[in-house]
């Protein structure tokens, strides 16, 4: 009581013990009054965290499917496939580490796909999940590590073979360009302003970030994501520097077999396998004004792509708690 006083009500607590202490007290006197005086001091000594007790084991189970979704951005039946599947790639110990039980795969999971869809700080996802804070952050790192490793390659793929066409086919019957097999786009990943050299993170929008860099095929999935570079750096310098662009030079008949290619905005380079618009100089033809109409529509799907990406995952459209800024193009990629 008295605590929760002193805090309602500090300056009259301090100026009463001014006045106080305007008098001549004798050392039994001031003895005396130091237990009293004490109680109106807040305690400095840490309490232990509130933590939600046995949330992943007991409650949610008890979530509808819909539910389950809607807190975790992922249905349920996909998070049991992808548990099956980091299983395969993830050791759990079977003995208690420093007195704590190991975490399960499945509650390993849940954590990361907790943090990575929420804009809750860590603090709330260790009390929610009863795990401490260090936990949490080597938890997201391990399954975002093992999905990049072992299962990312799986889902994000370049077309070929038979896809090859079926994307051709799609891209023409809904958009009318011939031949194209993806768009491509940068985005940008906000990040924490405390890393070093931050200058070079901060974008043209005067925020800081990381460039994400993804092509997309008509239904809205991506066929190839590169998060390495700072913000600062131009669209067509990540491109260069990024595989995708090592492998197109070097590989172009195997990976745009007959006449196909990618489209992508004017900040790219125009190449036989990447399809830019015409320069608006005043001067375009009619024929050409509707051949960037064509491709500005077109770009459209990876803008999408990148709205759905952050619209599930919505730690990647605020600023990415993360100690590391090395830690984060693996995040970026394994929610892609």
């Amino acid at each position: 009581m008295a605590t929760r006083g002193f805090r309602r009500y500090p300056l009259l607590f301090f100026s009463t013990l001014e006045e106080c202490l305007e008098f001549e007290f004798t050392t039994s006197t001031i003895e005396k009054m130091l237990p009293i005086v004490s109680k109106f001091i807040p305690s400095t000594e840490r309490l232990p965290a509130v933590r939600i007790r046995e949330y992943a084991e007991c409650i949610v189970p008890s979530y509808s499917d819909s539910s389950f979704h809607s807190h975790f951005h992922l249905t349920r039946r996909s998070a049991e496939i992808l548990v099956g599947l980091l299983a395969r790639c993830l050791e759990v110990p079977s003995q208690h580490l420093r007195g704590r039980p190991p975490v399960s795969v499945e509650k390993q999971l849940l954590v990361t796909l907790w943090v990575l869809g929420n804009p809750e700080v860590i603090r709330s996802v260790s009390d929610r999940f009863n795990v401490t804070k260090s936990s949490v952050f080597r938890i997201v790192r391990r399954i975002c590590r093992a999905i990049v490793n072992n299962l990312a390659a799986q889902f994000i793929c370049w077309p070929k073979g038979d896809r090859v066409k079926k994307v051709m086919e799609q891209f023409q019957r809904k958009q009318g360009l011939p031949h194209c097999i993806g768009v491509i786009d940068g985005t940008h990943i906000p990040i924490k302003a405390s890393y070093d050299n931050q200058e070079q993170y901060v974008n043209r929008k005067k925020f800081h970030s990381l460039q994400l860099q993804g092509v997309c095929d008509p239904d809205r999935f991506f066929t190839d994501v590169y998060c390495a570079y700072p913000g600062s750096v131009h669209d067509a310098r990540v491109l260069r520097n990024s595989p995708l662009y090592q492998d197109a030079e070097h590989l172009e008949s195997e990976m745009f077999p007959g006449s196909a290619y990618i489209i992508g905005d004017a900040a790219y380079p125009l190449k036989t396998w990447l399809m830019t618009g015409f320069k608006n100089n005043g001067k375009l033809t009619r024929e050409q004004r509707h051949f960037n109409y064509r491709l500005s529509s077109t770009r459209m799907k990876i803008e999408h792509t990148f709205g759905l990406l952050k619209g599930r995952f919505r730690k990647l459209k605020v600023m990415m708690d993360v100690d590391k800024v090395e830690d984060i193009p693996l995040l970026v990629t394994s929610a892609c």
